[in-house]
């Protein structure tokens, strides 16, 4: 019976672990044919969550004019645009390795797109005149 949860058990803190420092991997986690824990990870090394997936950590804070808000975390959030903003820059609470890929969507048809710019420590969005947008964020990087 120990057996049984021990493994996934130790997975989970050792992916833990690793996510919290995911910026440098310096050690490999051996697994077994064991698919009854938290995940799978096929013969390619594709990871398979049977829910969601959360991120933690250091919030993002933004920037602009008009005030903006931002709520979510350096993975996925959401921006409102400020009332009389066309910039909104988020600063990510923690510095990405390289810089993140990240894809944006909005609550409102504008005639211009949303601008994305994304670097290691910053998000910059910039929209047309329209203001209080809803701006939907997912980031991620390769390394």
């Amino acid at each position: 019976m120990f057996k049984r949860y021990a493994l996934p058990s130790i997975l989970i803190l050792a992916l833990a672990g690793g996510f919290a420092m995911a910026q440098t991997i310096n050690r490999a986690l051996q697994l077994s044919q064991d698919t009854s824990g938290a995940f799978s990870i096929d013969t390619q090394n594709g990871i398979y969550f049977p829910n969601h997936i959360f991120s933690t950590g250091r919030l993002p804070t933004v920037t602009g004019t008009g005030t903006p808000l931002i709520r979510g975390t350096d993975n996925a959030g959401q921006i409102t645009m400020g009332s009389s903003g066309q910039t909104a820059i988020a600063t990510f609470g923690r510095v990405w390795l390289t810089n993140p890929y990240c894809v944006v969507s909005t609550n409102v048809t504008l005639a211009s797109p949303i601008a994305v710019h994304a670097l290691t420590q910053t998000m910059t969005l910039t929209q047309p005149a329209t203001t209080g947008n809803l701006v939907n964020y997912w980031c991620t990087a390769s390394q």
